[in-house]
Order: C-alpha cells, then sequence, then structure tokens
C-alpha cells in the first residue's frame, strides 16, 4: 500500500512541532556488524531517490547502481543493501547511513539512523517467535522501546564511530527488513509506550528463558544494585512452560586455547573447576580453576560465557544458571534458562499470555511498581471505538470528536459505497515526534493513511494551523476506501487524484504534465508547495477523465488497472 501525506494549504513546515522530552520516540543510530570487522562494502540501491555524499553538509549525488566502498568516508539515505564483500552477508534498510574506514586499511564501521518504532520492529523480528502469543509480544515491544529510548548502550571503541546501539546481544538483536503482521500490530498498537518509574524511564532488560527465578539487576550489571523494579523474584509461569534444561561440554584443550586467546590466568593443567561464588538467583558469578599442582586461577561467569560463546559458538553454555565438574577430560555444565535473567523472561511472558494475562499485566510481573506511559503525564494508549471505527488515543475521546469520526465515516462512505465491509482504524498521535515515527513521514503532514490505517497530528497541531476535524477525517477516509480496490499496479496519481476530487476540491483543473509526470511529482515532492501542486495536478487529471468515461469506469482502473491509451 502507498503511504500518503495529507497536505493542505494553510499548513506550512515549520508549524507542527514536537512536544519537550522526546515525544515518545525519536531516531535512534545502530551500529550494523558489529560483532566483526568489515574491510571491503558494496551498497545497492534497492528504493528511489537514493543517494551519496563525502559529507554530511554536502551536495547529494543520487546512487542508481552498486557503489563499492573505497573512500575514507562515505555518508547515503534511502532503502539500501550494504553488502560485507568477503562474506556476502548483508543488511538492508530504509534511513540515513554512515560509513567511515577507521585507518588506511583498515575496518569500516557502518551505522544505520533509523525512526525508534522501526527500531523496535527490527528487534521483534530477531527475538521473538513465529508463535508468539500478541499480548506478550505486545510486552516485549514496549520493554525493546524503553531500552532504545532510555540512552546510549553501545561503547565505541577508541577511532570508531560512535552510536545508541549495535545489532548485536550486547544491546538488543535485530533483524532489519519485512516484518509479520503480527509484529506491525504489536509495534503500532503499542507506538510511543515505555515503562516509568516515578517520572523518569525504567530500565529494561529481557532474556529468552530466566529458569524459573530471574536475577537481580545488580548481579549483571553492579551499577543497577538496588533497583526496585529489577530484582530476584521466583517466575512460575517460565516453569510451567518449559523448564529450559540443557547441557553444555567442551574439551579442556578447547578451554586452555580460550584462556589464552582472552588472556585469562589460568592454570596450565586443569584438574577441578568449581562454583566459587553465585548470586541471590543461584547463577554462576565467578569460577576457579585448580591446576595439577594446586595452582588456581578465577573468571567471572560472564566472561567463561562471552570468551566460549565467540570462539564456539552461544549455544554451549547458555545462561549462568549451572552446575559445572570436570569429567573425561571435559568442563561439563548442566544448566537451565538461556539469556542473563534479568527482566522479562519471553518464556514466562507467553505462558502468562497464554492464560489470558495482558501485556500490563506481565510488566507489571516482570518490572513491579513501573507503569506505561508515552510521556511523564499519560497513561498511555486507550483503545475506545466511534461509528464502528476503532480509535486508538491517550485521551478520552470528547462528544464532538465522536460525531465527527462518525459523520466522517458516513459521508465517506455515501461519496465511495464500498463493495465490501471496511474497518478504519484511527489513531491520534499525542505528539508531532510519535507521529513522525509512526509514519515514517514528516513533522509537516497532517495525517498518513496507510490500508485501513489512519494516524493523525495532535489536535493542537491541526488547530493551530487552522485544519477541521471533519474535513481532516473525510479526506482520509476515503483513502481508506479507495486504497482498499488498489493493487501494485494502481498508479499514485489515479489512487490521489480520485481522493481529492470526491473531497470535493474546487481548486482544480486538467494539468499541464503527463500522468507519469504527476506520479514523480508526488513521490518526489521536497516542499509543502511542490507536493501540493502534484495534488491538484492528480486531481485535475482524473476530474477531466471521469467526465470523459464516468465515475463507475475510472473506479474499476483502481482495480484492473488504466487502459493502454487512456492519458
Amino acid at each position: 500500500m502507498i503511504r500518503r501525506l495529507l497536505l493542505l494549504l494553510a499548513l506550512s513546515p515549520t508549524a507542527a512541532r514536537a512536544v519537550p522530552v522526546d515525544g515518545g520516540g525519536r531516531d535512534v543510530s545502530v551500529v550494523l556488524f558489529s560483532t566483526r570487522e568489515v574491510r571491503s562494502l558494496t551498497i545497492n540501491p534497492i528504493g528511489t531517490d537514493t543517494w551519496t555524499a563525502p559529507c554530511a553538509n554536502c551536495v547529494r549525488t543520487p546512487l542508481t547502481g552498486p557503489l563499492h566502498v573505497t573512500s575514507a568516508e562515505l555518508f547515503a539515505g534511502g532503502s539500501l543493501r550494504i553488502t560485507d564483500d568477503s562474506t556476502g552477508d548483508t543488511r538492508a534498510a530504509t534511513g540515513l547511513w554512515h560509513l567511515r574506514r577507521v585507518h588506511r586499511g583498515g575496518p569500516v564501521d557502518v551505522v544505520l539512523t533509523l525512526p525508534s518504532e522501526r527500531y523496535v520492529q527490527a528487534v521483534l523480528n530477531a527475538e521473538s517467535g513465529a508463535a508468539e502469543p500478541s499480548e506478550s509480544l505486545r510486552a516485549l515491544a514496549i520493554v525493546v522501546r524503553t531500552y532504545a529510548l532510555s540512552g546510549r548502550h553501545y561503547s565505541a571503541a577508541p577511532g570508531h564511530l560512535s552510536a545508541d546501539l549495535c545489532d548485536s546481544t550486547q544491546c538488543q538483536a535485530l533483524r532489519l527488513g519485512a516484518t509479520s503482521s503480527s509484529i506491525d500490530n504489536a509495534v503500532q498498537s503499542t507506538a510511543g509506550e515505555t515503562l516509568w518509574f516515578g517520572a523518569r524511564r525504567a530500565q529494561s532488560f529481557f532474556s529468552q528463558n530466566c529458569g524459573g527465578l530471574t536475577e537481580d539487576a545488580g548481579a549483571v550489571w553492579p551499577q543497577l544494585s538496588g533497583t526496585p523494579y529489577l530484582r530476584s523474584h521466583p517466575d512460575p509461569y517460565c516453569l510451567r512452560r518449559d523448564t529450559a534444561a540443557w547441557h553444555g561440554e567442551i574439551s579442556l584443550a578447547q578451554l586452555t586455547s580460550i584462556a589464552r586467546a582472552e588472556n585469562w590466568r589460568l592454570p596450565g593443567e586443569i584438574a577441578s573447576a568449581r562454583v566459587a561464588q553465585r548470586s541471590t538467583s543461584h547463577r554462576v558469578l565467578r569460577i576457579v580453576f585448580t591446576g595439577a599442582e594446586g595452582t588456581t586461577g578465577a573468571v567471572s561467569a560472564d566472561a567463561l560465557r562471552f570468551g566460549i560463546g565467540r570462539a564456539l559458538g552461544w549455544d554451549r553454555v547458555r545462561s549462568d544458571s549451572y552446575d559445572l565438574g570436570i569429567r573425561n577430560g571435559n568442563l561439563v555444565f548442566d544448566g537451565r534458562g538461556h539469556g542473563h535473567g534479568v527482566g522479562l523472561c519471553q518464556t514466562g511472558a507467553a505462558q502468562m499470555a497464554s492464560e489470558g494475562k495482558s501485556a500490563r499485566d506481565i510488566l507489571a510481573f516482570y518490572f513491579p511498581g513501573t507503569t506505561v506511559r508515552i510521556a511523564p503525564d499519560d497513561t498511555g494508549w486507550q483503545d475506545s471505538r466511534a461509528g464502528g471505527i476503532d480509535v486508538h488515543s491517550t485521551r478520552a475521546l470528547s462528544s464532538l470528536q465522536t460525531d465527527a469520526i462518525t459523520e466522517a465515516w458516513a459521508d465517506a462512505q455515501r461519496r465511495f459505497p464500498p463493495h465490501r465491509a471496511i474497518h478504519p482504524r484511527l489513531a491520534l498521535a499525542p505528539t508531532t515526534e510519535l507521529f513522525r515515527q509512526m509514519t515514517a513521514q514528516p513533522g509537516w503532514a497532517l495525517a498518513s493513511t496507510r490500508g485501513d490505517r489512519i494516524v493523525l497530528q495532535p489536535s493542537e497541531v491541526l488547530r493551530t494551523n487552522g485544519t477541521g476535524l471533519p474535513e481532516l477525517l473525510l479526506h482520509e477516509m476515503l483513502h481508506v476506501l479507495v486504497e482498499s480496490e488498489c493493487t501494485s499496479r494502481t498508479p499514485l496519481w489515479l489512487r490521489e487524484g480520485i481522493v481529492e476530487a470526491l473531497a470535493g476540491r474546487n481548486d482544480i483543473a486538467r494539468p499541464a504534465i503527463s500522468p507519469g509526470a504527476i506520479d514523480d511529482a508526488l513521490k518526489r515532492a521536497g516542499s509543502l508547495q511542490a507536493a501540493q501542486r502534484a495534488h491538484r495536478a492528480a486531481a485535475g487529471h482524473v476530474r477531466m477523465l471521469v467526465n470523459r468515461y464516468g465515475f463507475s469506469t475510472v473506479r474499476d482502473w483502481l482495480s484492473s488497472g488504466v487502459p493502454a491509451g487512456v492519458d
């Protein structure tokens, strides 16, 4: 579906402004290929309007084909696919890209900046299963978003590009690209919502399986010791779904090799191993190895797990909850759980959802004392209905709003009677910034419609720009009806033109440019004035076709395609 902007004459690019703080979201920067060095890269455009530039403020050069990265620094924008030439591994996404070679002949850093809502989608794409219940998926979306917006979580090595986040489990793993409808719904229904503790955003974490007992945050991150909502507690839901028992072994020869690579001071010939310290949740904190001659060496459980994981794979030691010993020349682990165990347990959350618990019930269990909000002074999204339309807002609807929504939907259906039942979904964004994050549209747009989902700017912004809610709703609801009959072959000028004509615009005339040129103008409009001209041109062309062929015939072209020879 085409994601569309409503651009009104009264609106100026600087009129819509975000509220203080971050408005429920912001753009975040992510280091890609963060677990290894990449020395040779190729970038390919996978969409229109892609570009490159040698510096952030330099003139942009259109990118129309593959480009092998040879320069020391490169900026790029649009939908791109970045390929590691040595492995063929790729990352594809839409956003702003910054590539820089650390030093001559050295590795290339890749940083992608994208909207926080798209980042949440990518993390859920990597971290959730196909059968994840909707309520636990919504809870996970809130946890992921809270983590992303609560500060910078990536520490760059000297000389490397800095960023907020990375694409590995050091931060939150992510998989860029297409996402399922269940993930899209989870992100959309919780857009901008994060966990709060008092007047501040909470610290949030999750792991795959806590083994029946969550971990105290201070045991993993000492700076979080005493955080009241991140204390260890039993998780019966996790055990009811999966005990996650596991067994792992590595040879002592492998352990010795890893110790050398990690600079651990262990005995040369290891005879025994024992757990020297455990956390309150019985997870291992420190291990002591004893050599054949009685010498000893210690290593932290975190260091051991990461060292083994980097060398042999992350499934060897799945958590720090285990017993260990040495048998037959191997270091043997018998454990339970998967991950650090702090915060939300995905296994337990899925079980809670299957037992009828809501996302907020789940979050209250794993983060006791926190609340779900978008800003410090709201209570998050509230769902209601008006005239058969599902409405998503952070404030209760007034009678005027309810009447406007009901009447606009009825009016839209009179003007464009649908062939099947359609149920629009309407979201009233509480801030301009969250509108931008939810729609990936510029802040000077007043509304965005994609499929059956409409998102409006805050009512304060609409009033400031002198835009009437009934007029705006009618326009967007007409788009919902028109889009329901479109296919991938339907040209943009026809979609936009029919809506503009049905809405009753009087300032339209037959355009002096071709339909193809109108499409280009709609897609590439770089200013409010250019966008307005393109929309008027689309409306004028459709009005001319309706006068010539009749509305019913032109409507049929939405699904069948515009016949050859029609201009």
